[in-house]
Parts: C-alpha cells; structure tokens; sequence
C-alpha cells in the first residue's frame, strides 16, 4: 500500500520548473523505483487548489491516489511506496488546516527550498512582471514592488517555518537551502535525495528552465497590459518577446537579476536575519542559514530602462516584436490554418 507523501512546497525562484519537469520526464524510472506524480502531473497546483477549496474531499483524494498506486503496480510491477505533489504556490498559504487530514493516511514529508530573501526578491520581481499573473504587482516598478515585500509573508521563513511544523511536525520537513555553495551538484539532485532517490543512472539529466528575461525586456513588458489578455494569446505574446529578448536583442546567456544597491541589499537582509538564525540552529545546528557571499559593491545593477524617446522606442522594441509576431504566424484571420513552416526571426538591432 502506498505509504508516503512527498509535498513539495516551493519556494518560488528555487529551481522548481527545472525539478517539476525533470520528475515529469522520469516518470518511468521513478515508477521502477516505487515514486509516482499524483495524478501523472508536472504541476499541481489545480488539484491543491480543489483540495484546498473543499471541491475535492480528503476521503476522494486518498481513494485516488491509492487507485493510481495499485496501476502503477499492474503496469511496471513494482509496489509504488510514495507519491509526490509539487507546487511552489503551497508556500503561499497561511493555514494548511485544510490539508492537515493527509498525515492520518500518509506519512507526509514536506520539502522546502529557501533562497536567500534579497536574492529572491529580486528574483520574484522578474517573474511577476514576466508573468503578470497578479494585476496588483504586474506593473510595479522595483521599489514599489519592495514596499509591498511585506505581503510575501512567506518569505519570513522562520514565522512561516513554525506553521508548517504545527501541521505536520519539524521532524517531517526537510529544507533545501538555494546556494550554489550548498548545492554542489545542483538543485534537482539535492532534491531527489531528499525523496530518498540515491540511484538516478537511469534517469535523463536535468535542464535549467524558466530562465528570466533581460532587465531591458522586462522594462518594457511591465509597460503592457499582458495581464488584461486572455492566457492563451499572453503565452504567444510572451512566448514572441523572449524570441526578440534573445535573437534579436542578443541577450542569449544568463541575464543579471542584480538590482539591490549594496546598502540596500543589508538593510533587507537585516530584517530577516534573527529568523534565519532561528532557521539555521533549529534545521542545521549552525548560526548561518546561507553562506554564498554576498554579491560584491561593485557589481553591476540591471538597468530597468527602455527609451524615453518614442522613434527610438519604436525602432528598438515595438518594430522587432511586431515583425516577430508576423514571422512567427501569430497574426491570424479568424479559421486560418496552422503555420507548416519553422518560425523566422526579426531582424537584429544594430
């Protein structure tokens, strides 16, 4: 019978597209070793959300879960011990009491990823704004989006820390902290172990996924109304501006996230570092949560900026986006067919 649930709860920033795709993709290797995705999925967060919202029962869920252990079994002949979950947005909430009737059936373990809280933020800036998924941050410049850090009320990870061990206990959560230095064969290794997986030879090699947009690119998506459109056409649209981001503009590498002014960045982190002690005595028996240095005075900030100047904005982002949306067939009479053809790429800025 199917005995342990994995949840992972995020942290946002933290990998966890990579990991959610790498599990997804292993689905059969995990199987051989007894782990399946709840419901066969990369993501979870619809069937939280129902599970949250009362719209999918405890005695259901179980039910199913069990159901898919014992197919699982039929199809590749081994007992499947342990199911997982994993959405970042789980972090988010402030009660799980809603969930807590899983540990009567399962033995929960919780995994967490921490990332350092100026790093993140920085992080979770770009997304949002790569994303638009919430209006209330989707247009915020950088020290509107740091006055509203308050809201982010989990990433106060010791407050936050101590709900969670009220649920399920400190002894079934396992913390992944986010540092190159503590991490040194990468995030999705790191946690796979923490599921107990010891033997990946079988499985596919990890990608590094959902990388962020340039700092200029993401200047000029905060200026759109990406979130007033359908979900679909906002995924093509998105989809063209990192084709432009990258092939046009030539931002093609890992984009600095550095936007912090040194002074800024400790003042930040001064607020959170008596509950990341906290974290670290109580996970680690040390008096540092994160160790990676600090990024040096003199690194260079991303420039949030697009052109004052109307022509030059034209020239140099509405004009190539424009053109890549016509290359890429994305302008379309209503019934007209799929494009056949690969899609093309505008012309480079000079």
């Amino acid at each position: 019978m199917l005995k342990t649930l994995y949840m992972h709860i995020g942290n946002q920033r933290t990998a966890t597209t990579s990991i959610q795709s790498f599990l997804q993709k292993n689905a059969g290797p995990l199987a051989k070793q007894g782990y399946f995705s709840a419901n066969g999925r990369r993501r979870h967060d619809t069937l939280m959300h129902r599970l949250f919202s009362g719209n999918l029962s405890m005695g259901k869920f179980v039910q199913d879960l069990q159901t898919q252990a014992t197919q699982h079994k039929a199809k590749h002949g081994v007992e499947q011990h342990s199911v997982f979950i994993t959405d970042e947005a789980i972090c988010q909430r402030k009660d799980l009491t809603q969930i807590d009737a899983l540990k009567e059936h399962f033995d929960v373990k919780i995994i967490f990823a921490l990332r350092r809280q100026d790093l993140w933020l920085e992080s979770w800036y770009f997304q949002n704004i790569k994303w638009q998924w919430d209006p209330k941050l989707a247009h915020l410049t950088f020290d509107e989006f740091l006055e509203r850090r308050g809201d982010f009320h989990w990433a106060h990870y010791d407050q936050h820390l101590r709900m969670i061990e009220g649920h399920f206990g400190q002894e079934n959560i396992s913390l992944l902290p986010f540092e190159t230095g503590q991490l040194p064969d990468g995030p999705v290794n790191a946690f796979c172990r923490l599921m107990g997986l010891k033997d990946l030879s079988a499985f596919s090699q990890p990608q590094h996924l959902n990388g962020s947009l340039s700092a200029t690119m993401v200047e000029f998506i905060r200026n759109l109304p990406m979130d007033a459109i359908p979900e679909q056409q906002r995924e093509l649209v998105r989809y063209c501006l990192q084709r432009v981001d990258k092939e046009v503009f030539g931002h093609c590498g890992r984009q600095s996230e550095r936007l912090l002014k040194p002074d800024h960045r400790r003042q930040i982190l001064s607020e959170y570092a008596e509950g990341n002690a906290a974290v670290a005595q109580r996970y680690f028996g040390r008096d540092d949560l994160f160790r990676d240095p600090l990024p040096a005075d003199d690194t260079p900030l991303a420039e949030l900026k697009i052109p004052s100047d109307s022509s030059e904005l034209m020239e140099q982002f509405v004009v190539p986006f424009i053109t890549q949306l016509v290359l890429d067939d994305m302008l379309k009479a209503p019934g007209e067919p799929k494009p056949t053809a690969p899609p093309q790429t505008a012309r480079k800025v000079s």
